[in-house]
């Protein structure tokens, strides 16, 4: 798919005046070049601002160890240049050019070392993408060697290794030395779209972003969605903002018909949590009277019901599962599950059943 037809489906936006405080959030930048903040919780956005450079499209976004904010935007015939970004207003400031003539996604790895995917036959579109190390200092971009993947849009590390989203593996491994990329579950293949965000969490938790917020769980690529983004577009990926609040987040991993597990973190350490359940849309709801953390605002409807309790470890994680039994096929789309910290009453991300 060009980047013309991705721009063209892109719907009008609503921008907010205001920028709420999310307990969880993201930073992601719009193609067009708009920052906007995203509540990892809910899916929703605010706007923050626009970059002041509008001439190209825009893609990639990565934050550096010192909190630094980059994109990039360019196209194949006035080649890709890379600014900085402000996480606070979105204003762009240039930074360097780069002799690249597409840039699918960035991520910065060990000693701020940028990597940054790119396909050799854009504007074609479909070819493998490369890796390259780009020097932000020159502009020099070196390669580092093909992927084996077409369409990676999204790139993020996690425990200095870097994961990758892509239209012909789903989420794969890459290795910084090669380039080469490697699907994390080879059962598992789908849904083969446009990876077009996608950041992990100071936990590990991963989010993956199209028309709506997903967690995924990194060890499958199995992804369920938390909640529909405000409008569908496409974005030019996604970094985690870190922020004081705690980020207590929920996922699953496998698919219904099969034994399933609920993972999470950021719960207090060795601490207790409670994972509910409701069937169908709704919320919020309070915590009942007379039970820990009463009054405390859930996301999901009234008929929610306790799952199970879970003692998290020392870090703060927990899992619940897999079995004893098998969840029915008939869960997909039907049932959410949310966490709440019985220490804290912090509430997770809620996270509907979907395949």
């Amino acid at each position: 798919m060009s980047y013309f037809l991705r721009i063209s489906l892109i719907a009008v936006i609503t921008v907010f005046s205001t920028l709420p405080a999310f307990s969880q959030e993201g930073r992601i930048l719009s193609v067009w070049g708009e920052l906007f903040a995203v509540d990892l919780k809910h899916g929703t956005t605010s706007s923050i601002g626009s970059t002041g450079h509008h001439s190209f499209q825009w893609n990639g976004l990565a934050m550096n160890s010192q909190g630094q904010l980059f994109g990039a935007s360019g196209d194949w015939i006035a080649g890709w240049a890379i600014y900085q970004i402000s996480p606070n207003d979105g204003s762009a400031s240039f930074i360097t050019s780069t002799p690249l003539t597409e840039v699918g996604s960035m991520a910065f790895g060990q000693n701020d070392q940028l990597f940054v995917a790119h396909d050799p036959v854009w504007p074609g579109g479909g070819g493998l993408h490369e890796l390259y190390s780009v020097d932000l200092s020159t502009g020099t971009a070196t390669l580092i060697g093909s992927t084996g993947t077409r369409d990676l849009l999204a790139m993020d590390f996690h425990d200095g290794v870097l994961y990758g989203y892509t239209a012909s593996h789903g989420l794969v491994r890459i290795e910084t030395s090669t380039g080469a990329a490697t699907d994390v579950n080879l059962n598992f293949l789908g849904p083969l779209d446009f990876g077009f965000s996608m950041c992990f969490d100071d936990l590990g938790a991963l989010y993956y972003v199209d028309g709506g917020l997903w967690m995924m769980d990194r060890d499958s690529g199995i992804r369920h969605p938390v909640g529909w983004m405000d409008y569908y577009g496409y974005w030019g990926e996604m970094v985690y903002y870190d922020s004081p609040n705690q980020n207590f987040s929920l996922w699953l991993n496998g698919t219904t018909g099969h034994y399933m597990q609920a993972k999470m973190t950021g719960i207090t350490p060795n601490g207790k949590a409670v994972v509910l359940w409701a069937k169908g849309e709704g919320g919020p709801t309070p915590i009942p009277s007379g039970l820990p953390c009463a009054g405390t605002m859930m996301d999901l409807n009234s008929n929610m019901q306790k799952l199970s309790i879970v003692t998290a470890d020392a870090n703060g994680e927990a899992v619940l599962g897999p079995g004893p039994k098998r969840v029915p096929a008939a869960a997909a789309g039907l049932i959410w599950l949310q966490a709440i910290d019985l220490t804290t009453c912090e509430t997770s991300n809620k996270v509907l059943f979907w395949i």
